[in-house]
């Protein structure tokens, strides 16, 4: 019996041919529903990247000219974009919606974080849902009323005109305003994060003898620094493309890149409205490739250091 057993435990041993050469490993299937799930993603995918090339060559092609046409095809000059380059004032507009969008980001997760962390704590769902109606009912409400809003909560007579008077028309007013715009924005993926933590986590860390400072330190953020990335990254490309709250609460003191290329559009200087357009989106690509960059560097060394404890503790 026990040779039996034995022979019966043995059958994906691998065996010589008759060559004398072992036979190759066995390639993993692959899941059957790729190929659909292929064909469900591919005509939304093909339609975005079509409209998103279409809509980049016709901004180069506007942008290779100087003259002021609606022609598809124009004379080739440079011309636009050495007055753009030379031009001080662009500089300082792309430096200020850079300034203003980073800020906005970073000061959008700070709040969103204990926010979205409280909101997982609630364990009565009629809490819950009061809760998230009002934290993501802002977004039923016009971008335009809510910037009027602020204007008449920092305006003279208004509730905040005491000690935050002096922000309106202002960049402080700007970031205020566009931080609680884009706020909803930054708790969502901080919420899908939180959820994914393991079970006890943070109950195991504070067993060890993590206080709690060492346990958002090393534990939770190291572990939700996927989704403080994205929230870093979905504000501040919202906030960089932002044109009617900069509009409103900078009263034309705060200039940022999007309301340049509208006044470019009306005045019809298109040719510098497609390359201010092109090198707000180059930018905001190359910051967001940045924010990209730090996430994997701090996942590295937490990985590594987790490694090294592990290895002392052994």
């Amino acid at each position: 019996m026990s040779g039996t057993r034995e022979q019966t435990r043995e059958p994906t041993a691998t065996h010589p041919d008759r060559t004398g050469h072992d036979p190759a490993p066995a390639r993993p299937r692959r899941p059957k529903g790729r190929g659909l799930a292929y064909a469900l993603v591919a005509p939304g995918a093909l339609y975005l990247l079509l409209v998103f090339c279409s809509i980049i060559l016709l901004l180069l092609s506007y942008s290779l000219r100087t003259e002021r046409t609606s022609r598809l095809f124009a004379p080739f000059d440079l011309g636009t974009w050495h007055r753009l380059l030379d031009d001080a004032y662009t500089v300082d507009v792309l430096w200020t919606t850079l300034r203003v969008g980073v800020l906005v980001a970073v000061l959008s997760v700070l709040v969103a974080y204990p926010i979205a962390w409280c909101l997982l704590r609630v364990r009565r769902w009629w809490l819950f849902g009061l809760l998230m109606f009002a934290v993501f009912s802002p977004i039923l409400i016009s971008v335009v009323v809510r910037s009027y809003g602020w204007m008449l909560l920092l305006a003279p007579g208004g509730l905040l005109h005491g000690p935050l008077g002096s922000w309106l028309y202002h960049e402080p007013g700007v970031v205020l305003a566009l931080v609680h715009v884009e706020l909803p924005f930054a708790i969502v993926p901080l919420l899908g994060s939180l959820r994914s933590l393991p079970d006890g986590v943070l109950e195991a860390a504070a067993d060890l003898g993590a206080s709690p400072w060492r346990r958002l330190r090393s534990v939770l953020l190291p572990l939700t620094m996927p989704g403080v990335i994205a929230s870093l990254q979905l504000v501040f490309a919202l906030t960089v493309s932002a044109f009617a709250t900069p509009s409103l609460l900078g009263g034309g003191r705060v200039a940022v890149l999007a309301q340049s290329v509208y006044q470019n559009i009306q005045q019809l200087q298109w040719p510098l409205a497609a390359a201010q357009a092109l090198v707000l989106l180059a930018v905001a690509l190359v910051v967001l490739a940045v924010f990209n960059r730090l996430g994997r560097l701090t996942d590295v060394r937490h990985r590594a250091s987790a490694t090294e404890k592990g290895e002392v503790q052994a």
